[in-house]
């Protein structure tokens, strides 16, 4: 009888310990999996700031193009519907603004660079 009730004492002492390890277990991986959770938020966030942060640079450069496009645009066509047409008495802030434009133009990196590969 004695032994009996050793052995059932055994018994549930060993199935206490396993379940005691089952719920530390699972308890570990779900503070891991919060973990994972928490560091994929802030990735999103990081990357949705870096997106934002260059959308806006894209956009106020793209508005930047359009209005020195325009400008430009509305000059040429000014002077050309002109009856005169011999006579092209351009302003000097236009002749400044086209040669700034051609520079920009001309130091594009990799613009001008050769095709063929060096042997």
């Amino acid at each position: 009888m004695a032994i009996r009730r050793w052995a059932l004492f055994g018994v549930i002492l060993l199935a206490a310990g396993w379940g005691c390890g089952q719920m530390r277990c699972l308890a570990g991986w779900y503070a891991h999996g919060d973990k994972i959770n928490q560091q994929a938020q802030e990735k999103r966030e990081r990357a949705a700031t870096t997106l934002q942060a260059s959308e806006n640079t894209a956009a106020a450069a793209i508005a930047e193009q359009q209005i020195v496009y325009r400008t430009i645009y509305r000059d040429v066509i000014k002077y050309v519907s002109k009856p005169d047409r011999n006579k092209c008495d351009f302003d000097p802030d236009a002749v400044r603004m086209r040669q700034r434009a051609i520079d920009a133009a001309n130091n594009i990196a990799g613009f001008d660079v050769t095709t063929m590969q060096n042997k």
